[in-house]
């Protein structure tokens, strides 16, 4: 049989496959789509769009390349099967689908695939070991079996390659090409399970060499997506480092850009999902990537997924990247201030030169076959102080340092796409706006709601629901982005939520005092979101109850926990206006009660462990008590017949008196203290200030007792060891002491917060209530009747 084919003339006979030996046959049809370069139309298939008049003109090239190959590739799998198996695959539209038919019906000889696997094991333990000598030459014996897959991702051996830490194994292996005369381009084509090429896998594994090389083989490969709809410049921007991005797009501009100098669609966006290429740099934290992404192009920050959800959104649910999140010591503080951080990538001025040239050039009617800006300069990734301090990677300053960078980057970064976002420009919104806005809701959870039905693996995402970017922020408590919003767009911070909720109610409910200082501070939005009432009738006081919101828990115990929300109460009830501390929301609940209800669980636990920590200190006063009272008569070396004791005349008999006394005073009193605090009524309004000042007045008296205890014992010591060395007085001072310094340790950070939290509320109370020592109000009464007693009247 004589056929022909548009790519190349075939004049033999071709397999025919009647049934039988279909691994043999397989085989020789494999052998023949790979001499007519159709092989990777077979395994991988092509996608055509659904809308082609979107498509460039070079797009459309490729695309009529491919469906020319698809069909001269499914003639020769119809015309080498016989007339009993030709009918399988009459409903095969394209040469994958008849393919993969005939694979499902004829699984082939399981002996062929037990020998392929063991074939596949030999080059794949090898790499596993770091040993690429081996499989260079078990490909140089095995040429035939070079694109073959080696792991069940049908991972060839050149995806393996570029995930080598040098380039060496990816030269070899192309070198072997070059010796066997195999067409360089269709193994470089290759593709795994997910569609991705070895240049996909070089972009995610930051292998900047590997990178260099694939592109300057075959520069078509930067266009190529895989089966998410990704670019190679799409994952490196997700997953490599800036410099590695910035050579794509320096080295074949004409590749990634349009003629206005603007990334094209094919890199902006994946199809899987509408994923801009810049929200896949704030997933995989590429801040400064992020940066030269949207200076190129600054359409991107338009950009939305199929959730309506933006890039601004995304990078208010990222706290992390934020200098906020990272609290510092004084000296880790003070290298972070001192590390400088300067860009060094920079391809918007090159590209809009290319660009320019580019267009006289198609004016003049002469094409430029390359648009290379030039290399990457090569220079030292690490900069600045670094350069000079020669600092080993992986060491704690290049962390400090490359967290800092981290940081301005992202603040940079935010404040660019704040200024380029259009969202905030919306100020009005009609009746007709927000019905359009239902539609798209509704149309989004549909779109949603499929995507989960087709269970198609895609990359994870922060958030599915969309949301106002400043409100995003707020809850996640990113003052920074709120700063900046607040500061580029004013009107934004009169912005509603879907509940008629304004950012104040938000930063309440999440416990963002920062913010929540930021729009205090502003007076004029402040006089109208103090008044906000949302459409569930709760007030700005009402959300101060919502415990399932509350993030911004800093206090140890649970007592210092509801005492932190009882100071949050009173706060947020002086910003709004007095009459509304007794409005009723929509369940009939004024803000007091529903703060009482909302917060059982948490008293029930303050009650238990202010009365557990209570027995316990009170069981240690009372032990120190027992022990320095019998100190006291049983002086250091006893007393003479006269009950003068022997030692009264010693340097530390003084101080192991005085000691001992302020020891048995502080023990009785800090007993005292605790045994009042288990009597005390464990109410809800003990817990704003009563309770806690009784705790820190027994927990300072219990630890000045051991410590004098400690100091009694340590005088003891030296009053019956008579010695004149230093180094032996000094070590049993240590000795004596560090049971005082364990103590002070483990209780420094309780005792502290107890401390601050107290005095804090007294300075308050004193300068509000000059009196407040004598008879004052109870807590429910200072926060307005109850509810009963209002429907009474």
């Amino acid at each position: 049989m004589a056929t022909t084919n548009s790519l190349q003339c075939i004049s033999m006979p071709l397999p025919i496959f009647n049934g039988c030996n279909y691994d043999l046959w397989g085989k020789k049809m494999k052998t023949l789509f790979r001499s007519q370069n159709l092989w990777d139309i077979v395994e991988n298939g092509f996608e055509e769009p659904e809308n082609i008049s979107t498509l460039e003109e070079a797009q459309r090239k490729e695309l009529e390349v491919k469906k020319q190959k698809d069909a001269s590739a499914l003639y020769l799998i119809q015309q080498s099967l016989a007339n009993t198996i030709f009918p399988r695959i009459t409903e095969a539209s394209t040469a994958k689908q008849a393919w993969d038919i005939l694979q499902k019906q004829f699984p082939g000889d399981s002996k062929t695939a037990e020998i392929a696997v063991i074939e596949v094991e030999a080059p794949y333990g090898a790499a596993m070991k770091g040993d690429w000598q081996s499989v260079i030459d078990y490909y140089r014996e095995h040429f035939e079996k070079i694109d073959s897959p080696v792991t069940p991702s049908k991972d060839t051996v050149l995806h393996l390659a570029v995930q080598f830490k040098t380039e060496q194994p990816l030269k070899a292996l192309l070198e072997i090409l070059k010796e066997r005369s195999l067409p360089e381009t269709e193994f470089l084509k290759k593709r795994n399970k997910f569609g991705n090429t070895a240049l996909h896998e070089a972009t995610i594994y930051g292998k900047y060499e590997a990178v260099r090389l694939l592109v300057e083989r075959c520069p078509e490969l930067l266009s190529i997506t895989n089966r998410f709809g990704e670019t190679p410049l799409f994952t490196a921007a997700g997953f490599s480092k800036t410099e590695i991005v910035e050579f794509l797009i320096r080295h074949k501009p004409e590749q990634c850009v349009d003629e206005n100098g603007c990334l094209s669609s094919t890199h902006s966006k994946r199809s899987e999902d509408d994923l801009s290429i810049l929200s896949a740099a704030i997933l995989g934290l590429k801040f400064e990537t992020a940066l030269l992404l949207l200076e190129l192009d600054k359409s991107l920050a338009s950009l939305k997924d199929k959730n309506q959800i933006s890039t601004l959104q995304l990078l208010a649910e990222m706290p992390a990247a934020f200098e906020s999140e990272f609290p510092m010591g004084i000296f880790e503080r003070l290298i972070y201030c001192c590390l400088p951080v300067k860009r060094h990538h920079e391809v918007k001025s090159q590209v809009q030169t290319w660009s320019l040239a580019n267009k006289r050039d198609l004016e003049s009617c002469r094409g430029r076959n390359s648009g290379d800006l030039g290399s990457v300069s090569k220079r030292n990734q690490r900069g600045g102080i670094l350069k000079y301090l020669k600092v080993p990677e992986g060491c704690w300053l290049e962390r400090i340092w490359n967290r800092k960078r981290k940081h301005v980057f992202a603040s940079e970064f935010a404040e660019s796409l704040i200024k380029e976002d259009n969202s905030f420009k919306e100020v009005i919104i009609t009746k007709e706006d927000q019905n359009k806005k239902e539609e798209e809701q509704e149309m989004c959870a549909q779109a949603s709601q499929n995507t989960r039905k087709a269970k198609t693996p895609v990359l994870s995402s922060l958030t599915t629901k969309k949301e106002i970017p400043l409100f995003t922020a707020t809850r996640r408590g990113i003052e920074k982005i709120v700063e900046l919003i607040i500061r580029l767009h004013p009107h934004a911070i009169d912005q509603r939520d879907e509940m008629n909720r304004s950012i104040l109610d938000v930063a309440v409910m999440y416990r963002q005092e920062k913010i929540f200082d930021i729009v205090k501070g502003k007076k004029i939005p402040l006089a109208r979101m103090r008044r906000v009432v949302d459409n569930s009738g709760n007030t700005l006081l009402h959300h101060v109850a919502d415990m399932k919101k509350n993030s911004g828990v800093t206090k140890p115990g649970p007592a210092l926990q509801l005492q932190e929300e009882l100071k949050w109460f009173e706060r947020v009830q002086d910003v709004i206006p007095s009459y509304y501390v007794p409005l009723l929301n929509k369940d009939g609940m004024t803000a007091r009660e529903y703060f009482e209800i909302a917060h059982e669980k948490q008293l029930k636990k303050a009650q238990t462990w202010i009365k557990e920590t209570s027995q316990s200190c009170s069981t240690v006063a009372a032990l120190v008590a027992t022990v320095v009272f019998a100190a006291a008569y049983t002086v250091p070396g006893g007393s003479d017949e006269k009950g003068k004791p022997i030692f009264i005349n010693s340097p530390y008999f003084l101080i192991f008196t005085v000691s001992d006394v302020v020891s048995l005073a502080s023990s009785l009193t800090s007993l005292v203290v605790f045994l009042s605090l288990l009597t005390s009524p464990f109410e809800l309004q003990e817990f704003h200030i009563s309770l806690p000042r009784k705790l820190v007045v027994g927990f300072s008296f219990l630890f000045f007792s051991v410590l004098t205890t400690m100091l009694s014992f340590a005088a003891t010591i030296l009053i019956l060891i008579q010695t004149e060395r230093k180094l032996t007085t000094l070590l049993l001072s240590i000795a004596s002491f560090l049971p005082v310094l364990i103590f002070g340790i483990l209780q420094f950070r309780l005792y502290v917060s107890f401390m601050g939290s107290t005095f804090n509320i007294l300075k308050k109370n004193w300068i509000a209530h000059p009196s407040f020592l004598g008879p004052c109000l109870q807590w429910r009464e200072k926060l307005g009747p109850k509810k009963k007693e209002k429907s009474s009247t």
